[in-house]
């Protein structure tokens, strides 16, 4: 960095960076390295915490005195950090390391960790004039969600219970590292022993039967590395998207999820779509919710939206 160039007002603009020992079996630390020094390399001043399934990083990220608050790795763990960041006065930034970072997808900026790591470096320069910095920097929507104990965690991507929740869990557990590999074995894992529940819920105060085969609460409208389940999601727009896939036989079930898994298309005749504000599930108790990628919950729980829930630089 030639700083003489720049100017004599030009400073390094300082970030808290962490990284997920975790995610995608490690691969958020294999590309940690190559990530920093790219950002270094821009001008940025990095601090590193490389937190273990024993931190927080919710805590870390809110007890952060930086003005910039970046992570490395899979969707839950952005939502983590996020959270944390609403805690405080910093900036978001948001970097790929997980397996479908459909996050950084939904945003539009790269899901691949070195060329977004390229796309931070280029606002490492404070040069006294940030309208630049600034045209990038968005309030994000998230969608709050609250569990059986009164405890309220943020995602920023969708909360699924049913079958798509259960792809989930098979394709965390699967050893694919790569998000549509994984998803698409989860997918088709969870297709053999999954049958349709009677799920209840609350929406926006009114009683409703969503018995079927998924019901989710999308916020990014974009999982499984790329499937954009809720093409109609806006990460500004202030409200949740309900995407249900109800009654249906087995045969007919498959028909659509392989429409939507292989095709990467949700635009079929059993998929119901519709904007909702609160969902509260209430049956069958005890089934877990999951959100990208990770158990956030046990019904019954409840969604809300939580409009421009952070900044963001995107």
């Amino acid at each position: 960095m030639d700083w003489e160039m720049l100017g004599e007002h030009a400073l390094p603009r300082e970030m808290h960076l962490l990284v997920s020992s975790m995610s995608a079996r490690g691969r958020a630390i294999e590309v940690g390295p190559a990530v920093v020094r790219t950002l270094r390399a821009g001008g940025w001043k990095v601090t590193v915490s490389v937190t273990t399934p024993e931190d927080t990083p919710r805590k870390i990220a809110a007890a952060s005195r930086a003005p910039f608050v970046a992570a490395l790795g899979g969707d839950g763990y952005l939502s983590a950090v996020a959270q944390g960041v609403h805690d405080s006065d910093a900036v978001f930034i948001p970097m790929p390391g997980g397996r479908g970072n459909d996050l950084c997808r939904a945003l539009g900026v790269s899901h691949d960790p070195f060329a977004r790591a390229h796309e931070v470096a280029a606002f490492g320069v404070d040069t006294g004039d940030s309208a630049d910095l600034e045209a990038h920097i968005r309030d994000i929507d998230g969608v709050w969600v609250r569990d059986e104990d009164g405890c309220d965690k943020l995602v920023l991507g969708i909360v699924a219970v049913g079958y798509e929740a259960r792809a989930n869990e098979m394709a965390n557990a699967s050893w694919f590292r790569s998000g549509p590999m994984a998803y698409a074995y989860g997918a088709f894992a969870a297709f053999a022993t999954f049958k349709e529940r009677p799920f209840r819920a609350v929406i926006d105060g009114k009683d409703r039967d969503l018995t079927g085969w998924v019901a989710s609460v999308s916020n990014s409208g974009c999982s499984g590395g790329g499937i954009r389940m809720v093409p109609s999601s806006d990460l500004e727009d202030g409200t949740m998207e309900l995407f249900h896939i109800g009654r249906a036989s087995k045969r007919t079930a498959l028909a659509a999820l392989t429409q939507i898994v292989v095709k990467r298309n949700a635009d079929h005749p059993l998929v119901t779509i519709e904007p909702v504000h609160e969902v509260t599930f209430t049956e069958p108790a005890g089934v877990k919710a999951w959100a990208d990628g990770d158990p956030i919950a046990s019904i019954p729980c409840t969604m809300r939206v939580a409009q421009g829930v952070v900044r963001m630089l995107a």
